[in-house]
């Protein structure tokens, strides 16, 4: 099956990668450039921690900008080994470094030494790397400047991250030294319409980095077995197969008692943030512990935000051989997430590595769904066969009649289906509906709307049209 081995999509952009110490705005910088809030802000430091990417366009200048976490020489600290690690994969990617540092802390001994060991590594000492003085926001700040020039660099180039001050002079002066910034490909791979968007969502330690970082095959996301080591969104263009993806890999999402940190509330609102920017969610689950309330919310968020969505139940390996264990999961599955019953199921392993496969070809079938359009003849010849199953509710002798429907929307699939008396029809009602329009036509995966309307003088007046979730669950 050599067509399915992954690989990591890149664009053919020139790379810049940011590096420094905690605290000094890259991520600010990250975003301002990118021109999103994906990179996660606040005064904590090291809140970064991954490595993330996305694409700057700023006039006739384009590239792929590399936020990475924040580097110290104190191995002790935490996760500070696997930050320095994934700066260094970052580093070796990239055509160009900034260095960012801050004007509020004036040159540390830390920024001097981070700036010593760029210009010998390996992986920079060939390129060209830049000083940049972030949060000069006033004219004392831009005083202080002239102590970076103890760095021996020849330029230094003060900015403000937050306010957007001097970075046209530093990107102006990154495409003199890097000519291809401003010549490359005008293309977004994350950006295209045959592009799948997949988002992985589970409460925390469950393996969600570690499943992707098989996916993916290298040690993308920081992987540890304390809870909420992934603080942000992290993005990965993906090949795999004959399909391009944008995989989207989440921090945990604590039950909100449980959540008292700011982060870990930071990190739960990004978690479902990323739903909106996605076509198919992976909820996964802890084949080695309970289905819990807390899984049904999450699952539940999902279905809010109307995408596709495959359940993925790692850490099978540890249950596959004891029936007993197998039975017990499934009954909590059925009781806990009865309501995603139309939703596919794949038994995966991140430590084996079994499953990704199948994994990636019900993501494909339920995208699939998720896009589809069916026919409105095809629909109308349902409509008659549902109704002589189980007619819609009725008031005395008054009959409820639905006289026809069609598709009208993709990303999620939504039905608009008119009948003579709208105000009539329970959510139970469009649920079964909603079942039938599976049982005929599919749609697996895929949460269902359907919007019912009345049709003349029997259209009630001043009242909006209830769009009804078919699969609706706990909500998040």
């Amino acid at each position: 099956m050599q067509e399915n081995k992954p690989s990591i999509a890149s664009p053919n952009l020139a790379t810049i990668v940011l590096v420094g110490r905690t605290n000094v705005g890259k991520s600010t910088l990250f975003n301002r450039l990118t021109r999103s809030r994906r990179a996660l802000v606040a005064p904590s430091p090291g809140l970064t921690r991954d490595r993330r990417e996305g694409v700057v366009t700023r006039g006739d200048i384009r590239f792929r900008l590399i936020d990475t976490g924040g580097l110290s020489l104190d191995t002790s600290e935490e996760f500070a080994r696997e930050i320095t690690h994934q700066a260094e994969v970052a580093m070796e990617q990239a055509d160009m470094v900034w260095l960012v540092t801050t004007a509020t802390d004036g040159l540390t001994a830390l920024d001097e030494e981070i700036y010593r060991n760029l210009k010998k590594h390996k992986a920079v000492r060939d390129k060209p790397l830049l000083a940049v003085v972030n949060k000069v926001d006033n004219w004392q700040r831009e005083s202080a400047l002239s102590e970076f020039y103890r760095l021996g660099t020849d330029s230094i180039f003060p900015i403000s991250a937050l306010h957007g001050k001097g970075i046209d002079d530093l990107l102006q002066e990154s495409a003199v030294l890097l000519p291809n910034l401003a010549t490359m490909e005008q293309h977004v791979e994350s950006d295209r319409d045959d592009i799948i968007r997949v988002a992985f969502l589970g409460k925390p330690n469950v393996g969600k980095s570690s499943l992707v970082n098989r996916i993916l095959g290298e040690g993308r996301m920081i992987v540890s077995e304390k809870s909420g080591t992934t603080r942000e969104p992290i993005d990965t263009r993906l090949h795999y197969g004959k399909q391009d993806y944008l995989l989207i890999d989440t921090a945990g999402i604590r039950r909100k008692a449980k959540t008292t940190a700011y982060l870990d509330k930071l990190g739960a609102m990004t978690a479902l943030g990323a739903l909106y920017r996605t076509d198919v969610a992976v909820l996964v689950l802890d084949a080695d512990d309970d289905v819990s309330d807390q899984d049904a919310k999450i699952a539940g968020a999902i279905l809010e935000r109307n995408r596709g969505v495959v359940i993925a139940v790692n850490k099978w390996d540890r249950i596959q051989d004891d029936s007993r264990r197998i039975k017990a999961y499934e009954g909590l599955l059925q009781r806990k997430l009865g309501f995603l019953e139309f939703a596919p199921r794949v038994s995966v392993s991140a430590t084996e590595g079994f499953g990704v496969d199948q994994l990636f070809r019900e993501v494909q079938k339920v995208f699939t769904q998720y896009v589809r359009s069916i026919q409105t003849a095809d629909l109308n010849r349902v409509i008659p066969l549902a109704i002589r199953q189980h007619p819609p509710p009725r008031k005395g002798r008054s009959e409820t009649r639905i006289l026809y429907g069609s598709q009208i929307g993709v990303r999620p699939p939504v039905f608009r289906l008119f009948t003579s008396h709208p105000e009539r029809i329970t959510p139970a009602y469009s649920r079964y509906f909603a079942n039938q329009i599976r049982y005929h036509f599919g749609f697996r995966g895929v949460p269902l709307l359907l919007e019912w309307k009345g049709r003349g003088d029997n259209a009630p007046r001043n009242r909006k049209p209830r769009t009804d979730s078919a699969s609706a669950g706990p909500a998040g």
